[in-house]
């Protein structure tokens, strides 16, 4: 589905529950908090929530609580400062959840920090702080579900509304909500019309329960013992390949219901993924084992993640003993529900498609180790251990801990951030636009459709209501004019849904109306920024310009200013929510300031905490933890901003800045970081020179110089 049927899809949804514009920006704030699509910034594994903020502390103090270690991880520095963040987390929240709800978490958290890091060297000591804290995590999570359910209810302003999003979203990654599936649910959910706090929590946040898995382990065609490695729960069973693959009739398949074709689908993938690979190679010891096993998960495809991690975990045993010969887990993955008979099928990690080109083609050599390792993060699939390996990326570049690399990179990375927020909002409102004309005139037809039908049914009724009485049989006379009757009757009550659904028509018709002139406006947008029918802007300073024009602007720009604003008006919802945002942000220099110095603080938060997984991943072999699906993406998504900056870097040096295109990375991170710094005091004295957005992170800009057509190209941001 394309992303504007998507979006329209939404927004017929939103009519059929009825969502009020409050409710509309909750949903969409905690949907794409959740999305692993959307910028790091917007997305909530950047966001510093309480559930993720006391989910770390307490993992923190469980690792140290590891004995037999020559030195306990992490360091006592970095698990004291997991515990002041979450304590200061906690605190500024406390007043969004339920009186009172936070308070013992809030006392807790305050006593480790009062005691320091002394009383954080014993690892008894450690494990008993951690069974405390863990002790809150429940209350925590109920008051957010709770506050969350209230503020869907309520009318809570904007801050509240946006806080409580970002809380709610955390709490559903951390339960290990799939997104795709989480977005059906939600879906479905709307589809059936009003839902309250209470539903929608539940919809958001379901129990756990029983789900069936099948995997396809390469290089083996027995995994013994499996009973003694595994939970029992899990029931795992190695299926033959071969009997499950020979056709409908073939091989059981107990307790896979409707799943079961799909079973015997994988099993035959297997059987000529084999067949295949001895085709190529000769090897003739070359097999592949189904496995299948139970686990407990919220969805489909939160089972099929959970399925493949306990499997890998085991695998772990088996390479252990193979000296000569891999084994290993392929991509396709089945899980099946048998509550509801609906099954998944999977490939993880995921592939791409179509034409795939580099970042830049301008790389410096030394650069070459992080890309690797950058690469290797992404194809690793245990979370934790693809989180340090991001670290090891970045540190490939320098990045050192004890030199202060983390505060200089972050500050760089506020700069590209900006940048980002300010092109997805255009992309956001490019996509709304269509979306709201495509769903306008689904919604139209569709009550022209009920209105006609009531048309005819009134006057069926009518007909009935008045028949012919000469052409009326005498033996049906009675029976005639009890049908009369009935239909006098029902006449008014027909009439009335009748004069509603033609109300219900003008009021589409208003509604495409007001697309249309949406539309409309998006054109003359469209003609001040160059964007063309892809949303992509050639210019992001003009769009800047339109979303905060100066005074005395050209007419030109007028115009696009005030098409904007009209189309964030006949659009609403979240676009004109974000129009509304960023124009209040751009007129306020000081509040710019702001963000990027608060953008700054989140990403050093979050390096440093990846540098604690480094150590806990690498150093002491762990590689689960409660907030390692936040954990992983985070690492990536900090990754692939920081290899964005240093690839346009580098692409412009070699043409426009030759001078500065051999410098080493740590050298492009702390000019940028000083550019960050200048940005940000300008700002804060309340300078309203306009920026350059465009080349916000480029070698040919300071941030501040405005020069359009120079040879840089138009994307030297």
């Amino acid at each position: 589905m394309s992303l504007v049927r998507a979006e329209a899809d939404l927004i017929r949804l939103c009519g059929t529950a009825g969502l009020n514009d409050g409710q509309q920006a909750l949903l969409r704030a905690l949907l794409t908090a959740c999305d692993p699509d959307a910028v790091l910034t917007r997305h909530a594994a950047s966001a510093p929530t309480a559930i993720a903020a006391l989910a770390k502390a307490r993992t923190a103090l469980a690792s140290r609580s590891l004995k037999g270690r020559k030195e306990l991880q992490p360091y006592p520095k970095l698990a004291l400062e997991a515990q002041r963040d979450a304590h200061a987390v906690l605190a500024s929240v406390r007043g969004t959840l339920p009186r009172g709800a936070v308070d013992g978490a809030v006392r807790l958290l305050g006593s480790i920090v009062a005691g320091g890091r002394p009383g954080l060297t014993d690892a008894d000591d450690c494990a008993g702080l951690a069974a405390r804290l863990g002790r809150e995590v429940s209350a925590v999570h109920t008051a957010v579900t709770d506050a969350f359910a209230a503020a869907w209810d309520g009318s809570p302003d904007a801050e509240t509304r946006d806080r409580l999003a970002l809380e709610a979203a955390t709490l559903c990654l951390l339960r290990g909500r799939h997104h795709d599936r989480l977005q059906e649910d939600v879906r479905a959910a709307l589809s059936r019309g009003p839902l309250d706090g209470a539903r929608l929590t539940g919809v958001l946040l379901p129990a756990e329960r029983e789900f069936r898995v099948a995997v396809v382990v390469e290089g083996a065609a027995r995994l013994t013992s499996l009973a003694g490695l595994m939970d029992p729960a899990a029931r795992p069973v190695v299926l033959s390949v071969d009997d499950l693959a020979g056709g409908p009739n073939g091989g059981p398949a107990d307790g896979w219901g409707r799943g079961s074709a799909q079973l015997r689908q994988l099993a035959a993938y297997a059987r000529d993924a084999a067949a295949l690979h001895h085709a190529w190679s000769g090897d003739r010891s070359h097999s592949h084992a189904l496995l299948a096993l139970r686990v407990r998960a919220v969805d489909l495809g939160a089972a099929a993640l959970r399925g493949r991690r306990d499997v890998l975990e085991l695998l772990d045993q088996y390479v252990a003993g193979q000296r000569i010969s891999g084994i290993r887990l392929r991509p396709e993955t089945l899980a099946h529900d048998e509550r509801t008979g609906r099954s998944l099928r999977l490939s993880v990690p995921a592939m791409g498609s179509g034409v795939v080109q580099p970042l830049n083609t301008h790389w410096p050599r030394a650069l070459r180790e992080s890309l690797r390792t950058a690469h290797i993060a992404r194809a690793t699939e245990a979370p934790l251990a693809a989180a340090g390996l991001c670290w090891a990326a970045l540190e490939a570049l320098e990045v050192k801990e004890r030199e202060g690399g983390p505060l200089l990179l972050a500050r760089a990375l506020s700069l590209q951030a900006l940048r980002q927020q300010i092109v997805a909002l255009h992309q956001e409102l490019h996509t709304a636009v269509p979306a709201a004309v495509t769903a306008a005139r689904t919604a139209l037809r569709a009550a022209r459709g009920r209105a006609a039908a009531l048309d005819r049914a009134v006057g069926k009724t009518a007909s009935a209501a008045s028949p012919d009485p000469g052409r009326a049989k005498p033996g049906v006379a009675a029976s005639s004019d009890r049908a009369v009757r009935g239909a006098g009757g029902a006449a008014p009550e027909l009439a009335a849904k009748a004069a509603a659904a033609h109300a219900a028509v003008r009021e589409h018709e208003a509604a495409l109306a007001r697309a249309l002139r949406a539309r409309d406006s998006r054109a003359v947008l469209d003609a001040w920024t160059g964007a063309g029918e892809n949303g992509r802007l050639e210019d992001l300073d003009r769009w800047l310009d339109a979303l905060a024009p100066r005074a005395g602007a050209e007419p030109a720009l007028r115009e696009a200013a005030d098409a904007l604003a009209a189309v964030a008006d006949l659009t609403g919802g979240s676009v004109a929510a974000g129009v509304d945002l960023w124009r209040a942000r751009l007129a306020d220099p000081a509040r710019c300031a702001r963000w990027l110095t608060g953008a700054e603080k989140r990403f050093a938060a979050a390096l440093g905490w990846l540098y604690v997984l480094r150590n806990t991943a690498l150093h002491d072999g762990r590689f689960i933890s409660d907030t390692d699906q936040l954990d992983v993406h985070a690492g990536r998504a900090l990754v692939d901003l920081t290899l964005e900056f240093l690839g346009n870097w580098y692409r412009h040096a070699v043409v426009h800045a030759p001078d500065r295109a051999g410098w080493s990375a740590v050298a492009v991170i702390e000019h940028l970081a000083d550019r960050q710094l200048s940005l940000v005091a300008e700002l804060g004295n309340g300078s309203r020179e306009p920026w350059n957005v465009t080349r916000m992170t480029s070698p040919t800009s300071t941030g501040w110089d405005r020069v359009r057509g120079t040879a840089a190209g138009p994307d030297g941001g």
